[in-house]
């Protein structure tokens, strides 16, 4: 309707000049859209700092080769749930954002006995790296190998300090409040109640609350939202003690956290799994 009415108004060059410009408008959309797609790849590829835990690494033959399409399984040891990927030209894999617990790894490839890393223990905000060198041998055999000589977090600079769930379960906190337990990072300094203080030398109350990566920050006070003390100094949201699994800080954090130059302050809820407890 519009072209039409621009035809019988517009001269013979303006409407030439409008259609041209319409055009470049649908040629740099799909230019932005093409560099979205791009940064998001990338982004994935890049391996980022999770705000639960991750498992990587590269998988190589005895020469040093890497090994491409090789199927790559980790079990989660308290619920028995499989996380699948293959291995890419690169030969490497990455499960990002998994739940917290012990894991085992197992890495089929052709021509290659399974090879199986048990008790590979993710950790919030930290990455997980596992080189596999694999062996030749009969296809029957099964090379198992400890995680615990093996290396840990090689892939990033941050730096993060985990709480275990049995230390947030026990350790002395006035009123039952998770904010305190920031006392206990490397690089805090002044008052814990309330998340108030510096941590890793910056002005007080530039760090990034979140729980399980959501972002849980006071805008106008940029302290906890949840736990914050209201009306007569009770809060209106308090998050129970006994439903966090791991309190995480990071004091070096990635660009993809951001928003505080302190660093950020995960917590991770605690998740089911095939055991009862209570």
């Amino acid at each position: 309707m519009i072209f039409f009415v621009l035809q019988s108004v517009l001269p013979k060059v303006a409407r030439e000049y409008f259609l041209i410009s319409m055009k470049r408008g649908v040629d740099h959309m799909k230019r932005l859209v093409l560099a979205i797609l791009v940064v998001s790849s990338l982004a994935v590829a890049a391996n980022a700092q999770t705000f639960r835990g991750a498992i990587n690494g590269t998988v190589t033959d005895p020469s040093g080769a890497l090994v491409p399409n090789a199927a790559v399984k980790a079990t989660e040891s308290a619920t028995g749930i499989d996380h699948n990927t293959v291995t890419t030209s690169e030969g490497q894999f990455s499960f990002q954002d998994i739940p917290l617990g012990f894991y085992k790894v197992t890495v089929t490839a052709s021509g290659f006995p399974v090879y199986t890393v048990d008790k590979v223990e993710v950790v919030a905000g930290t990455i997980y790296t596992l080189a596999v060198k694999l062996s030749l041998a009969q296809s029957t055999t099964t090379v198992e190998v400890s995680a615990a000589a093996l290396t840990l977090d090689t892939t990033t600079q941050t730096q993060n300090m985990t709480i275990a769930s049995d230390v947030v379960q026990d350790v002395p906190l006035n009123g039952r409040d998770f904010t305190q337990l920031v006392a206990t990072a490397p690089g805090y300094g002044g008052y814990s109640v309330g998340g108030f203080g510096s941590l890793n030398g910056t002005r007080p109350n530039q760090m990034n609350w979140q729980i399980d990566g959501v972002d849980n920050n006071d805008f106008w006070h940029n302290i906890p939202a949840v736990n914050q003390g209201g009306v007569s100094g009770i809060a209106g949201v308090v998050l129970p003690i006994d439903s966090i699994e791991e309190f995480s800080s990071q004091t070096q954090s990635g660009a993809e956290a951001g928003r505080n130059a302190g660093g950020t302050v995960n917590l991770v809820t605690k998740s089911g799994g095939n055991t009862l407890h209570g």
